[in-house]
């Protein structure tokens, strides 16, 4: 008897800490695999990810699955500002690079080139978080690299080129606060010209671009050329029937992301920025860490519950002020919490809700946002937040995200390009009898006094 195999499409997602490997038949997820990600070092001295250990696990994987199923596309997304060097005998000098080392080191050197905002719309971060930032060390430190290097690979076009044996780069990594793009000319910027690297980064292609096979062996997979993940994610929302929104995406950082936002209102010092979608357009973003903060008062203020119930006198009296994690839009905080004690667990539990919800609040200000938001990630699971905002922006609809999406998903959608997503959502109402615009206003103008906008 012939026993029919499942034809299933497979993602990698490679996280900075954990890396999921997730097989799908219709959208749904029917295996999952999951690794870790290594450190190793490059010369005793670049600290850089073990990508190559990834991918042979991946290829085991892979020919594990094809014995009991039909394999018929494969994709990457991963995180950003990692990139391998090959050299032009196809072999690599490092795969891949690793954002938390101090790339960062030639800084006041890299200030003299740097592109202006107004064409990079990239904003100067720490470490090696601009990769043309790294790009730059490498000409500094190690400029034999730089000459032996016949491509700079973005890492999901690294794991594509080493299934397929097929070079590419993507435009959702290239244009992800890197430096390396001019959104005015829509080209390479002069950052690139400068360092001499534009023939170094393989012809652009689609994310969603077939760019071989998977080589040497009898599976016939095809390799997608792969994607940035919060691109990926971004991807699930934009590739649907919904018209004009504003995402906020959770998780460590709130990401707040908004087509519609003028580029010429972001404010790098605010932690504002401009990326590119899967479909090559421009997507003004601003960040801050609210899950991290959220996390840490939760544990600083001992919290013992999630109830919500304050009154509006304590409200005023007991603001919380900005910030409490780095990144984001303010200088940190001067405010002592240990005279938060006097109040019980759910008064401290509403006040931390009801400061996330105002940095929200001001974040959505600063990109004028005014179409429908969307929240996705681990804050669908608290309607508290979600209820303060909607209360916040009452000429707004505020939407949850029903799914748990994830990069992973996000990335299927690549498969099917062409087929619009359907999306579950369901409206948060505000509290009608709670209007909190007045305390916000009370707040921004306590925060303007102490000077904790960053300038």
């Amino acid at each position: 008897m012939t026993i029919l195999k499942n034809k299933l499409n497979v993602v990698l997602d490679i996280g900075k800490t954990n890396v999921k490997l997730i097989f799908l038949k219709n959208k749904k997820i029917v295996k999952e695999y999951k690794t870790k990600q290594q450190n190793s070092y490059f010369k005793n001295s670049i600290k850089t990810l073990e990508a190559n250990k990834i991918v042979n696990w991946l290829i085991k994987k892979l020919k594990k699955e094809s014995d009991k199923h039909i394999l018929n596309n494969f994709v990457c997304t991963t995180h950003g500002c990692s990139l391998a060097f090959i050299d032009f005998d196809d072999k690599e000098i490092i795969a891949c690079t690793d954002y938390e080392f101090p790339f960062d080191k030639y800084k006041e050197e890299f200030l003299k080139i740097e592109p202006k905002f107004s064409s990079s719309f990239t904003p100067l971060l720490e470490g090696g978080l601009n990769t043309g930032m790294q790009i730059f060390y490498f000409s500094k430190k190690f400029p034999k690299i730089l000459n032996k290097t016949k491509f700079i690979l973005s890492y999901p076009q690294y794991v594509a080129w080493k299934l397929s044996n097929v070079f590419a780069s993507e435009i959702t990594y290239i244009g992800c606060h890197s430096y390396l793009w001019d959104f005015d000319k829509n080209k390479y910027s002069q950052l690139v010209k400068k360092l001499n690297v534009e023939k170094k980064f393989p012809p652009m292609k689609n994310a969603w671009d077939v760019i071989g096979k998977f080589k040497n062996t009898n599976m016939n997979i095809n390799i997608l050329n792969g994607i940035h993940d919060s691109n990926a994610s971004y991807l699930y929302f934009l590739n649907s029937n919904l018209k004009n929104f504003t995402l906020i995406s959770t998780g460590t950082w709130y990401i707040t992301l908004n087509q519609k936002t003028h580029i010429k209102k972001l404010k790098p010092s605010y932690d504002m920025l401009c990326g590119i979608n899967a479909f090559g357009k421009s997507v003004p973003t601003m960040r801050f860490m609210g899950g991290r903060e959220y996390d840490y008062l939760l544990k600083k203020l001992n919290v013992s519950t999630k109830k919500y119930s304050i009154s509006d006198e304590k409200i005023k009296e007991n603001l919380i002020y900005p910030s409490y994690a780095s990144g984001g839009p303010f200088l940190k905080s001067k405010q002592n919490l240990k005279n938060f004690k006097k109040l019980n667990a759910s008064e401290k539990y509403s006040l931390i809700c009801i400061y996330i919800a105002f940095v929200i609040n001001f974040v959505l200000e600063k990109m004028v946002c005014k179409n429908d938001l969307i929240f996705d990630g681990p804050v669908t699971n608290n309607a508290d937040i979600m209820e303060l905002v909607a209360s916040l922006r009452r000429k707004q609809k505020t939407f949850k995200n029903n799914k748990e999406i994830g990069t992973g998903l996000g990335a299927s959608i690549l498969f099917n390009i062409k087929k619009k997503n359907n999306i579950s959502l369901t409206r948060i109402n505000n509290r009608n009898k709670f209007n909190l615009n007045s305390i916000y206003k009370i707040w921004l103008k306590e925060i303007k006094k102490q000077k904790l906008l960053k300038n």
